[in-house]
């Protein structure tokens, strides 16, 4: 059954947890099944952390399921692999975790049969899918490329053909966002201040680290 929301405002909360370029950064941040594969390998993050993470929540926003529904770190980045592809030999040789073996993700103790069912290459749903819904996951893959560097920008993808498909007489802009959809807290900064330099949550529920 699909429910139908009355009130389709969209409400920023929970910001204490992003942290500026020059702020430390702790090793893990954002909820598990939004996390970046630079977090997993702990080879450092930046904003695309949070790019990937837009990514993961449009296929759950466009399916209606979690993207990567895992709490352990070498079945998530298997998931990932079945999902955007190999992980690039620089990050796998640049990382000190021990989930590859001879440059190759060691799947040991993960579910395959549960991964090859549950994920599919995003590649494929983009070849397979009709016009409108093509142009939504060629920018989930924009999103969600491995190397941070190479993934879209968010004024990239503001002006990606999925979004052109909004009606022309609409302007869509940050600046015309209702104040009433932003949290009002005492002592915080403005939340669309932040927007150009904040990162991504803190974990919760976290699940076993392997």
């Amino acid at each position: 059954t699909f429910h139908r929301p009355k009130n389709t405002n969209v409400r920023l909360i929970d910001l204490g947890s992003a942290t500026f370029n020059n702020e430390h950064h702790s090793a893990i941040i954002s909820t598990r099944h939004y996390r970046a594969p630079e977090v997993i390998l702990d080879l450092g993050w930046w904003q695309p952390c949070d790019t990937w993470s837009l990514g993961c929540i449009l296929y759950e926003l466009h399916r209606g399921a979690t993207l990567f529904r895992t709490h352990s770190n070498r079945e998530h980045l298997a998931m990932m692999e079945r999902v955007c592809g190999h992980i690039p030999l620089r990050m796998i040789r640049k990382t000190r975790t021990k989930y590859f073996h001879n440059d190759v993700l060691d799947v040991t103790g993960t579910d395959e049969n549960f991964i090859r069912d549950t994920c599919a290459n995003l590649v494929r749903k983009i070849e397979d899918s009709d016009p409108e819904e093509r142009e939504l996951f060629e920018l989930m893959h924009a999103m969600m490329q491995f190397e941070p560097a190479a993934r879209i920008t968010m004024s990239e993808a503001l002006q990606s053909p999925f979004f052109n498909r909004l009606p022309e007489n609409k302007s869509y802009r940050v600046a015309d966002l209702h104040t009433s959809c932003l949290p009002r807290r005492p002592g915080i900064m403005d939340p669309l201040r932040r927007t150009a330099h904040a990162h991504t949550l803190d974990s919760t529920g976290e699940g076993e680290a392997d």
